[in-house]
């Protein structure tokens, strides 16, 4: 089964938003950034993970910034694929990767586009958009 490129074209705004961080980096840049996630996860999107099979155990594939270890997230194939990608990549829903990077004791969050305009999305923000998630689920 492979990659179909419209199953990411959602991501357009979760991208551009990542950019829109990085031209003007500030609170209100990053809040938009947030709030898209949210909107990406009510809307069920998915992104490309890479990951590491060692034996019969399957786990993201972190990267490091030379002190903490970041699961990368691509929000489409041309992202993915500016560097040569790991052996395993996998399409998991954001909620799924906000969630296991809020809970990992290894990452200290997320990286969006490792190898174009890469932005790091820590613990808080993650806890941020995962809050805005219950708050709205709520209602």
């Amino acid at each position: 089964m492979g990659f179909r490129e419209d199953e990411y074209k959602m991501n357009i705004f979760l991208k551009l938003r990542a950019q829109d961080y990085i031209r003007n980096p500030g609170d209100e840049t990053m809040t938009n950034l947030l709030a898209e996630f949210v909107v990406r996860i009510e809307d069920e999107c998915e992104a490309l993970v890479p990951m590491e099979v060692e034996g019969d155990r399957i786990h993201y594939d972190t990267v490091s910034d030379g002190q903490d270890e970041w699961i990368p997230m691509y929000t489409d194939w041309d992202e993915l694929t500016k560097k040569q990608p790991t052996r395993y990549t996998m399409s998991l829903p954001i909620r799924l990767i906000v969630e296991d990077a809020f809970e990992s004791r290894k990452a200290e969050g997320i990286i969006i586009n490792l190898h174009s305009e890469e932005v790091f999305i820590g613990k808080p923000e993650l806890d941020w958009i995962l809050y805005m998630l219950a708050q709205k689920e709520a209602c």
